[in-house]
């Protein structure tokens, strides 16, 4: 069998004014993407296929993508693909990139690669739990999968559940139509986690659903990406059945009912910044980590809002390490000086005009290369011992939300009382390591209240902007 293979990622935020270029992501194309795609390429190495590479590219989540970069990838993927002598195409989207003037980035490619192959050649999908699916995502593919964890921990199982779904297309000879469904519920991401009631339950119902149904063959819950301002944004569900898309239908609108009931049940864990700060200095826990939730950068956020920084200076916290804010001056005049310099910045406000900026005095106590979230080019970092806190400084917009990543610049992570983190959740790496978690209603472009999103273009109504209209 001959395997088209080809990844395009990023979770977009229409709230934030970054834009999302080339540069920012992780690129590899041909034989060099096997490499991205470890465990999957082995996959279907083991089942003796042959695969055509097109292009992987991941880019940290952020704003609109500019059109000519999309279409330079978008374009590369679909010419790499043979006009005829493949069997299957297997595609591993994110599911929310929006792009300049088109909207969904997902959309496009699977038109385009359909223009391609077109309808004969059954086409598999791995999309990530907070996909925002279009009208016609689930009409341009035969299966889908979709994470399963929130926090995300099944990746490659995603990507090899498409492939095996894929495959199984290709023996028996079918082209399954998938069938999506939706629930006019937006919830916060921090309050749909896999592991909580009530999304568990509704995971687990479906998960049932594919034990029991003879020729289900997947039934996926996506909670999509809340900071993007359009019509399909928020819950989607999309069912695929071997030989029968009525039945497809009925497990998908199931599973939306039952989303759309418990949509009371979804409990935003968050507090006011200032009640944070006081729990994370009055904990007994010997490490408490304060989530930076409005300012998310794995969220798309800027990443550059002090607003946590000040308010935690003003309350007079200690024994804190704030990991991190964004500021490429910052960084700069760090990397001019000398390790042991005492310095006085101006930290923050400077990509989103609403952020706050702080100034802070302090040690230079390190500079140098922090590993990069996506696997792309290592980021230039600066941390500033300020006495009662320390602060981490990145030049890019950065997620330090693995031990490996805030190791990778000597921070010392374990040693302090408080971690001020610019995460929703915790990834589940760190999570394994902390004691405590405190998640604030901090300002940001991922504003964990809906109801500061001032969004346009979403279908309305819409829990809780509106209720009881089902």
């Amino acid at each position: 069998m001959k395997i088209v293979i080809g990844s395009l990622q990023c979770e977009g935020n229409t709230l934030t004014p970054i834009k999302t270029t080339f540069e920012d992501f992780d690129y590899a194309s041909g034989e060099k993407m096997y490499e991205k795609l470890k465990d999957v390429t082995a996959y279907f190495k083991s089942h003796e296929c042959d695969l055509v590479p097109t292009v992987y590219a991941r880019a940290l989540p952020g704003g609109t993508v500019v059109l000519r970069d999309f279409l330079r990838l978008a374009n590369e993927l679909v010419d790499a693909i043979p006009k005829g002598g493949i069997d299957g195409v297997w595609l591993y989207l994110h599911g929310a990139m929006h792009v300049e003037e088109i909207g969904s980035g997902e959309e496009y490619v699977l038109k385009k690669v359909r223009e391609k192959v077109g309808y004969n050649i059954p086409i598999g999908l791995a999309m990530d739990f907070h996909a925002n699916n279009s009208n016609n995502i689930a009409r341009l593919v035969n299966c889908v999968a979709g994470y399963r964890t929130a926090p995300h921990s099944d990746r490659e199982e995603t990507q090899i559940r498409a492939a095996e779904m894929l495959l199984n297309c290709i023996d028996k000879k079918i082209m399954p139509r998938p069938q999506m469904t939706r629930a006019d519920v937006v919830i916060c991401g921090d309050a749909v986690q896999t592991a909580v009631e009530p999304l568990k339950g509704i995971l687990d119902m479906a998960r049932e659903m594919e034990r029991t149904i003879p020729g289900l063959m997947c039934a996926e819950v996506f909670n999509g990406q809340s900071w993007v301002d359009e019509p399909y944004m928020g819950p989607s569900f999309i069912a695929t059945h071997e030989t029968d898309p009525e039945i497809a239908l009925e497990c998908a609108e199931k599973l939306a009912k039952e989303f759309y009931e418990k949509r009371y049940d979804f409990v935003i864990p968050h507090v006011e910044v200032e009640e944070g700060i006081k729990l994370a200095m009055e904990a007994t826990e010997p490490q408490v980590f304060l989530s930076d939730a409005g300012d998310n950068t794995t969220a798309g956020a800027t990443g550059d809002n002090a607003y946590v920084l000040n308010r935690l200076m003003k309350a007079g916290a200690k024994d804190v390490l704030l990991a991190g804010i964004t500021d490429a001056e910052a960084v700069d005049i760090c990397y001019n000086a000398q390790i042991g310099d005492e310095l006085t910045l101006t930290v923050g406000g400077k990509l989103e005009e609403k952020s706050e900026s702080a100034t802070i005095t302090g040690k230079l106590i390190h500079k140098g290369d922090m590993v990069n979230y996506t696997g792309g080019a290592p980021i230039p970092s600066a941390t500033v011992d300020c006495g009662d806190i320390t602060v981490i400084i990145t030049k890019d917009r950065a997620p330090l939300c693995r031990p490996d990543i805030l190791d990778s610049i000597d921070s010392n992570w374990r040693k302090f009382k408080i971690v001020a983190i610019k995460l929703g959740f915790l990834f589940p790496e760190l999570a394994k390591e902390a004691e405590r978690v405190i998640l604030t209603f901090s300002p940001g472009n991922s504003t964990p209240r809906l109801q500061d999103m001032g969004m346009k273009n979403i279908r309305r109504p819409m829990f809780p902007l509106d209720d009881n209209f089902m």
